[in-house]
């Protein structure tokens, strides 16, 4: 199991390495106007992401993993894909006329890149390789524009887009064997309507992300939604990991101890992700950003909080769905992207423009999901037992915290606190034999 995950995780952290660095140069050489408008492009990629997916992807992913005859299953999925996709694209011909719906013409290329599959068919690390490559093409990008192509950098930044999602589909396509291009049909569009319990999920859960950007920047301000962007960036490269471990042991997670060893994975990088922003802010943060940055410290540890919190209950939302709770499962995400978009522009109408409010809606509605997801699953003991899994972390918490208070803020201090950190969670490792 753990070799899986350090092959995976190493591969995926690469991929996350790159992003860090392009939010890093952005912050430095781009004005915020400029961040904004980029946070807006990235986070509308993603909403149409979401759209395109909207439930056919996770019930695919399902059907696959538990299915023979996965193929057919798989063709009829990116059939429905492709046509919705193509809607979508005339949508985006409005662009031309009307701010940043261009971005909608680069729909069929998201279509027909069914890296989802490649999860349901037990080849994680194949599917990190191609999330990988994903993910470091814009990136390099972002970093290389802000150097030397600053006026072009939107435009080339939403082609690399377009770039990344068509190679990997024909890296999928070519990996199980299957035919990238595939025939378009009206009457596939059903199968959204067979899935949309599940897709009205999924795509709510966008907005409990970086997804509510696309909502909270009519309100806020540039710089309160470029600063939000950055922490809500950073934090989706989190959640991203949490989703890999996941996905690794898509299959197993009906087994109720798979399921809880991959919570206490989660639950140590939502530890780990939590304890680096509010024990050493100046120096994650300037390291990642700039020191501008750290004025808003809040909004980053908010979302730590929110990362450590909702790491409890990593795996509930894919049992719930292996379980076939697909009712479940799409109220409780409905219900919380409703608060966190409620109550992010209340906080807006009373408390004013601060981007921490931003991460408090996101937080909030963090909470919701993990309250109900652990009512709907109904397991004896839920918490009280990954409780007892965090009650093992307690010491090297203890001298993570102790060596930035007696040897302070710096990054040697720090990487060698997330040495020790790392030395305990592999002891512990070995002796449950994972």
């Amino acid at each position: 199991m753990i070799k899986r995950l350090v092959i995976v995780a190493i591969v995926t952290g690469l991929g996350h390495l790159t992003t860090l660095f392009s939010l890093k140069y952005i912050a430095t050489y781009i004005n915020e106007d400029t961040v904004a408008f980029i946070g807006e492009i990235d986070s509308l990629s993603l909403f149409i992401v979401s759209i395109i997916a909207f439930g056919l992807q996770l019930s695919s992913t399902r059907n696959i993993a538990l299915q023979t005859n996965w193929k057919k299953e798989l063709y009829e999925t990116q059939s429905a894909r492709l046509t919705l996709a193509l809607i979508l694209a005339l949508f985006g011909a409005s662009g031309f006329f009307i701010t940043k719906n261009y971005l909608f013409l680069i729909a069929p290329a998201i279509s027909l890149n069914a890296d989802y599959a490649l999860y349901g068919r037990g080849k994680p690390i194949q599917g990190a390789l191609i999330a990988f490559a994903r993910i470091m093409t814009p990136s390099l990008v972002l970093i290389i524009s802000s150097l030397y192509f600053k006026q072009q950098i939107v435009l080339l930044f939403s082609l690399s887009l377009f770039l990344t999602y068509f190679v990997a589909g024909l890296i999928v396509s070519y990996v199980l064997k299957i035919p990238y291009l595939v025939v378009p049909r009206i009457k596939s569009l059903k199968k959204y309507i067979d899935n949309f319990t599940i897709g009205i999920a999924s795509f709510s859960l966008f907005f409990v992300g970086i997804g509510i950007i696309n909502i909270m920047s009519y309100f806020y301000t540039s710089e309160s939604i470029a600063v939000s962007y950055m922490a809500l960036k950073l934090y989706m490269i989190f959640k991203g990991v949490r989703r890999i471990i996941v996905q690794s042991f898509f299959k197993e997670l009906q087994d109720f101890k798979v399921a809880l060893k991959v919570d206490f994975l989660a639950i140590v990088a939502g530890l780990v992700f939590l304890l680096s922003i509010i024990v050493y802010p100046e120096v994650l943060i300037s390291l990642l950003f700039e020191s501008k940055y750290i004025t808003y410290t809040a909004t980053f540890g908010i979302l730590g909080l929110a990362g450590f919190i909702s790491s409890f209950t990593t795996s509930s939302g894919t049992r719930l769905l292996l379980r076939k709770q697909d009712a479940d499962y799409s109220k409780n995400l409905i219900i919380a992207a409703i608060v966190s978009i409620i109550t992010g522009i209340a906080f807006w109408l009373i408390f004013g423009n601060k981007p921490y409010l931003i991460a408090l809606a996101v937080l909030l509605g963090e909470i919701i999901i993990s309250i109900f997801n652990v009512d709907s699953l109904n397991e004896k003991g839920y918490m009280k037992k990954r409780m007892r899994e965090v009650i093992k972390l307690i010491v090297p918490t203890i001298i993570f915290i102790s060596l930035a208070y007696f040897l302070g803020q710096n990054l040697y201090v720090f990487l060698i606190s997330l040495v020790i950190f790392g030395f305990f969670v592999l002891i512990n490792f070995r002796k449950q034999n994972v």
